[in-house]
């Protein structure tokens, strides 16, 4: 795809920029990049007490060198024998972006782990070409991953975050999946005891 062309402003996105790109983790001048939007629906798990994120002791799955377990990998089931809790291909879709809370009345007060599942397919780029995946905002603490590898964790409900894939998509069928958690905490804020509707969700685009 061509890059740096100057496009509206639909934003979480895909972008492809041309080199050269300074080395700095931030992306910049993100209204002038060439961006495929993931807006739209996505399949979605709730997960209150975040089986799928860590084992019965608290270790987060994706801290294994060779996960074998977590959402994040979008296993399918292979066979009978083989059991998954959990199939992103037969769970309801949610709007992106948009809170959980006026999207489902049962999560209107829900504070917890979502798990996000979008499929997407990625052309091979060109050789001068970078890719990105961006996010404008995501409520409150966000993990995100990419065909079962961890790109990172973003805190904070209000500001943008990206990371870079470049040599890590395929042409077909790329899984970009997303825990958001909103689960307030005594030493956070908000805090536990403030008067406030505490929305998650990928809110922005």
């Amino acid at each position: 795809m061509h890059s740096i062309l100057r496009v509206l402003p639909v934003i979480p996105c895909l972008f492809f920029a041309a080199r050269p790109l300074l080395a700095d983790p931030a992306l910049a001048n993100v209204y002038d990049r060439h961006p495929v939007s993931l807006n739209g629906k996505w399949n979605r798990i709730i997960d209150p007490y975040d089986t799928g994120y860590s084992d019965y002791r608290g270790v987060p799955y994706d801290t294994s060198p060779k996960p074998q377990n977590g959402y994040f990998l979008d296993r399918r089931n292979t066979g009978k024998s083989e059991l998954l809790e959990y199939n992103f291909d037969r769970s309801p879709t949610i709007n992106v972006p948009g809170d959980w809370n006026s999207q489902d009345e049962r999560l209107f007060y829900y504070e917890g782990s979502v798990w996000y599942r979008r499929l997407f397919d990625s052309p091979a780029p060109g050789p001068d070409t970078r890719r990105f995946v961006y996010f404008a905002a995501a409520n409150y603490e966000t993990d995100v991953y990419l065909n079962g590898k961890k790109l990172g964790k973003h805190i904070g409900g209000f500001t943008p975050f990206s990371y870079e894939i470049t040599g890590l998509t395929k042409e077909k069928e790329n899984s970009l999946v997303v825990r958001v958690n909103n689960r307030r905490h005594v030493d956070g804020v908000p805090t536990t005891n403030t008067d406030w509707w505490n929305y998650g969700g990928i809110t922005r685009d």
